[in-house]
């Protein structure tokens, strides 16, 4: 590593954990490994009460009453909002009840996270943020998680601050081994999922890629389905607002990654960027953005770690802390329904491109 930046000192903006400015009341909605998450994490945030759990499956809250939680348990999202009331919900239920979920929360005064992707369609998608609009003052947000990852968090912070100087080009790739075979279950249903790996998994790739370098206005794309009725693996063009092209690939059939895998690679004018789950390297001409001239290499593991409670990921805390933060008069996270609505739009020109044979697909504004 380079002289003149210590790993530690690695500027990420997540030196210390949000924590709402107020005590809040906190319902869960769907109680499948992600609201699982969400509820073991939110029982651990200072001043946040879980005052309601909800699924129709009645053996999960069995399930979360023998973790602990002693929550009342509704089979009925809407009975447990009426009964207990909260100031936030948790949407954390499949992709195509999200509309209309988040929109009975919304109507009782909620503030709203929904697990991502926003929706399983751009029209249910849209439907929402015109909901949204008549409640200003209730926050919405969708689960992008890997803005609260600080290696993400610190690659992002070194481009927004001109290390690399004007962006040519960059590549990035997403991978995981979940499927290698048939598949049951709504996830593997485009009519409840709205796709496959795209829709599911690399979503977050995309909310990563326009975080850090900006919207795309055109993409093409081809997918493969392989083991699955939805796509198995998406290859894509980005091109974005200032010319930039940006390499994408994902699939969740590659042996050999237990967990969803991360890589981007950048090249600018003062030099490049290597940034995955693990490390970030840089190789700069000449010394920007407060990042000296030469390699730095910066792992994760040296990074701060302010959550206070580790599941999944600590970005799980750091992303639901920073909510309820905003959901209690605190500034906006980097997680807004209008990001969402950015990442939706990109993902409904990818499926078209894709559908279309690769043809080159604008993305709605």
């Amino acid at each position: 590593m380079s002289a003149g930046i210590s790993p530690i000192l690695a500027p990420t903006g997540l030196y210390e954990a949000a924590r709402p400015l107020a005590p809040v009341r906190v319902g869960v909605i769907g109680l499948g490994k992600m609201g699982v998450a969400h509820a073991a994490v939110l029982s651990m945030i200072p001043d946040c009460e879980v005052v309601g759990l909800a699924d129709h499956h009645p053996a999960l809250g069995k399930s979360l009453r023998g973790m602990g939680h002693r929550a009342p348990f509704f089979r009925n999202a809407g009975k447990m909002i009426q009964k207990t009331r909260p100031d936030a919900v948790f949407v954390c239920t499949q992709s195509d009840s999200h509309d209309s979920i988040a929109r009975l929360a919304l109507e009782a005064g909620c503030a709203v996270l929904i697990e991502k992707p926003l929706a399983h369609t751009l029209e249910d998608a849209e439907a929402l943020a015109k909901v949204a609009a008549t409640q200003p003052d209730k926050p919405v947000a969708c689960g992008y998680t890997l803005a609260y990852v600080p290696i993400f968090a610190a690659a992002r912070h070194a481009i927004v601050a001109g290390a690399l100087g004007a962006i040519g080009q960059a590549r990035s790739s997403m991978y995981l081994s979940q499927t290698f075979g048939p598949r049951k279950g709504w996830m593997y249903d485009a009519r409840r999922s709205g796709g496959g790996v795209l829709m599911n998994v690399s979503s977050h790739l995309l909310f990563l890629l326009q975080w850090c370098l900006g919207r795309p206005v055109e993409v093409k794309a081809k997918a493969n389905r392989i083991f699955s009725q939805v796509e198995d693996e998406l290859h894509a063009m980005m091109r974005l607002e200032n010319g930039t092209e940006v390499g994408f690939d994902s699939s969740w059939s590659v042996p050999g990654y237990p967990y969803s895998a991360v890589v981007i690679e950048i090249e600018g004018g003062n030099g490049r960027m290597l940034v995955s789950n693990d490390a970030l390297e840089l190789e700069l001409r000449e010394d920007a953005g407060g990042y000296p001239a030469g390699s730095t290499l910066i792992r994760e593991a040296d990074l701060p770690q302010p959550a206070r409670f580790h599941v999944n990921s600590e970005g799980y805390y750091l992303e639901d802390a920073d909510f309820l933060r905003w959901a209690t008069g605190g500034p906006a996270p980097p997680i807004t329904l209008e990001a969402a609505m950015s990442v939706q739009r990109t993902m409904a020109a990818l499926y078209d491109s894709a559908r279309e044979g690769g043809q080159p697909v604008r993305v709605r504004s």
